[in-house]
């Protein structure tokens, strides 16, 4: 009898939690999402087309952007490259002389999830991926503030 009472108390157990991930979504404001989404592709046009406005738009001036590099699949990552607000627009101003190489570039941005004040997504783009969380601010803007990238992986079986 007693495997029959620890199975059922599993069960529950595992009941009760299912209940608490299985949660209606957020409650946000119409247009939160929309407005996570540009400020994402605000990010990334920044870079692709070397036009600074695009990331006054979408960083915080705090943004606290970390990475990792690596010069090809045969060589390890090195070490963490931070990148502030202000170096950010001033690679954005150097890559502008470059943007034709990067016309057509492939871009994905993914808006994983929106809360009320903050919202997790993911970049990729010539450079990387991107994981990048962003809060709403007190003017109702949606800005960057931290972001976790690196050099892409390798695809699988390659």
């Amino acid at each position: 009898m007693k495997p029959v009472l620890t199975l059922l108390f599993a069960c529950a157990a595992l009941q009760s939690c299912a209940a608490t991930h299985d949660r209606a979504p957020y409650a946000i404001e119409d247009g939160d999402r929309e407005a996570v989404l540009a400020a994402l592709q605000d990010y990334v046009d920044g870079f692709v087309l070397g036009e600074p406005q695009y990331l006054e738009r979408s960083l915080s001036p705090t943004l606290a952007k970390k990475g990792y590099r690596r010069a090809s699949p045969e060589e390890a990552y090195g070490d963490a490259v931070p990148l502030s607000y202000d170096a950010a627009l001033e690679l954005s101003a150097s890559l502008a002389a470059s943007r034709e190489s990067r016309a057509g570039a492939e871009s994905k941005v993914e808006v994983f999830e929106v809360a009320d004040k903050t919202a997790a997504g993911k970049v990729t783009a010539f450079w990387g991926i991107d994981y990048v969380h962003l809060v709403k601010e007190e003017d109702g803007r949606w800005r960057i503030h931290h972001v976790i990238w690196q050099t892409a992986p390798e695809p699988a079986g390659e």
